[in-house]
């Protein structure tokens, strides 16, 4: 009677002991996944204040390279293709050289070299006109002009420019211009002197822009910055 009442006693305690045990190993199992962080949360995603900021970075400012200044503008009259035209110029400086001068849309003012630039046509850069300036105190007109007309002798056959061809130059101590015609192309050259600058022109255009008259009087423009 005892041996069997020990041994219900033994089969009560370890199934009061078993439970205990099987409830503890739950909790800690669940207090686990409780505490482990899912692999949703530890994904590296850009959030959205991030993908925002990435979204919306402040361009850097031009304001530093944009000259905010408004160039004066004049009105340019010249004759393409027998027809009379005017329109607004903007005033443009010379990198190096110290003049300025009044451009007229479709053209580029660039530096080709010391001492040398290229009004250039944007719709064909054959056709341009090289720009050189010196100050009359450090230079003689004659010497000028004789340096042009060599060059002009080395073209072609010259011819001279009348007065009426070279009317957009006002106020000049001295000019002369010359051209040397082919069939759909010519070569203009022109030196004058005027406030105090003497300048070389070295023309080249052809007959499907013709805008040898809008270059001179571009030209007709330049004086000193």
């Amino acid at each position: 009677m005892q041996k069997k009442l020990f041994s219900l006693l033994a089969l009560l305690l370890t199934a009061v002991l078993f439970v205990g045990c099987n409830t503890t190993d739950k909790s800690e199992s669940s207090g686990a996944q409780n505490n482990e962080p899912s692999n949703t949360s530890n994904e590296q995603k850009p959030s959205e204040d991030n993908t925002a900021g990435e979204g919306q970075e402040t361009p850097t400012s031009n304001d530093s390279n944009t000259d905010t200044s408004t160039s004066p503008q004049q009105e340019v009259k010249y004759v393409q293709k027998g027809v009379d035209k005017t329109e607004k110029a903007s005033e443009s400086k010379s990198v190096e050289q110290g003049y300025k001068m009044q451009q007229l849309p479709g053209f580029t003012l660039t530096q080709e070299e010391p001492g040398k630039d290229m009004l250039v046509s944007n719709e064909n850069d054959e056709v341009f006109m090289r720009i050189e300036t010196v100050d009359a105190s450090q230079a003689n007109f004659n010497d000028v002009k004789t340096s042009l007309q060599d060059h002009m002798n080395a073209v072609g056959e010259t011819v001279a420019l009348t007065s009426e061809e070279l009317s957009a130059f006002k106020n000049v101590t001295n000019i002369e211009g010359y051209v040397v015609d082919f069939d759909t192309e010519k070569v203009v050259g022109v030196v004058f002197e005027k406030d105090g600058l003497i300048t070389k022109l070295i023309i080249h255009d052809n007959d499907e822009l013709d805008l040898t008259d809008a270059m001179l009087n571009m030209a007709a423009t330049i004086s000193k910055q």
